[in-house]
């Protein structure tokens, strides 16, 4: 008998020593849900608050192991509203588009602030406004993508009269048609070509359309099916995302390290600009309210995308997007 109140004992002092000592387990990596997050062209420090976001372990913490996949916007769009991507990062005009044609997208976490295209002129050409444009040449990448969404929308918020502009396609070399007197003028992101000039040795007026009309910019979108089948993972998705954002914004020297880790053929000659690229950047994505969607913004970007002739169908603004899983 006393052998077994014995063992019994022991038992128990195992049990209770096991409960107290034993270190929380961490989440093994195979049961983190995988994520193949759709951003741009190539690796940039635009990215940074999606490299700090993956460094600092926030996604981690969500239970998702989100993995970058680079290529081009309107794939991703097009994956996502299949189901062959559960997220991607895309401008608020490519959703008004796709939702135009029928793709079911759904913007859910707003990123950018501001829209950040402009037009950029040297600094003693005199073209600080929209209407100095008339009778000068203007260089932009392409007839396609955010560059001429945000050319048509300057066209339309300032009433310009486009066909007194010489509008040029000179690819996306912007900052060298500019050195080189190639163009008057150019579109730029405001956040890189004349951060580029500026370094070089030119100065630039920068005419930016977020100052004339509210364009969505780029968020983080899903599909309706995710929305409906799993929202539980677009909730952690948008907090953790948005916790990478919040802390690039508060330490952007650790997260510009961070970034550097993710772009190997940054250079030491290039780090500089590309430092103050990031802060140029941070400055769009400033808010007291990060994440949230402004029904008036888009409301504002779907009327105007229509009048300019850029989707030939109405689309239901509230159906664009949602701010629920920033709220919770």
């Amino acid at each position: 008998m006393q052998k077994l109140i014995f063992i019994i004992i022991l038992l128990a002092v195992l049990l209770i020593t096991a409960c107290g000592a034993a270190p929380a387990a961490e989440t093994p990596p195979d049961a983190l849900t995988h994520i193949d997050l759709g951003v741009g062209f190539a690796p940039n420090v635009q990215f940074a608050p999606i490299y700090v976001a993956q460094t600092k372990g926030f996604y981690a913490e969500a239970g998702l192991d989100v993995s970058l996949e680079h290529g081009y916007e309107n794939d991703f769009i097009a994956l996502t509203a299949q189901g062959e991507r559960q997220f991607a990062v895309a401008s608020g005009d490519q959703i008004i588009l796709a939702r135009s044609q029928g793709l079911p997208v759904v913007y859910v976490m707003k990123w950018y602030q501001r829209f950040p295209v402009g037009v950029a002129a040297p600094a003693d050409s005199g073209i600080d406004s929209p209407q100095a444009l008339a009778g000068q040449s203007v260089g932009i990448p392409g007839l396609f993508g955010a560059s001429y969404v945000a050319w048509k929308a300057l066209v339309y918020a300032a009433n310009l009269d486009e066909s007194a502009i010489d509008l040029q396609e000179i690819g996306f070399t912007q900052a060298e048609a500019l050195s080189q007197g190639v163009v008057d003028a150019a579109v730029v992101y405001v956040a890189n070509e004349p951060i580029q000039l500026k370094h070089a040795g030119m100065a630039v007026n920068l005419i930016e359309v977020s100052d004339y009309i509210d364009l969505v910019a780029n968020g983080l979108i899903t599909s309706e099916e995710l929305i409906r089948e799993n929202p539980d993972l677009i909730r952690r998705m948008v907090g953790a995302s948005l916790k990478g954002l919040a802390y690039t914004i508060e330490h952007p020297d650790e997260a510009f390290d961070i970034a550097r880790q993710f772009i190997p053929e940054m250079s030491d000659e290039d780090a500089p600009t590309q430092r103050a690229v990031l802060n140029a950047s941070i400055e769009l994505w400033r808010s007291d309210e990060p994440g949230l969607s402004a029904p008036e913004a888009w409301a504002d970007s779907a009327a105007f995308m229509r009048a300019s002739g850029l989707i030939e169908t109405d689309v239901e603004v509230d159906k664009l997007y949602t701010n629920e899983f920033v709220k919770e």
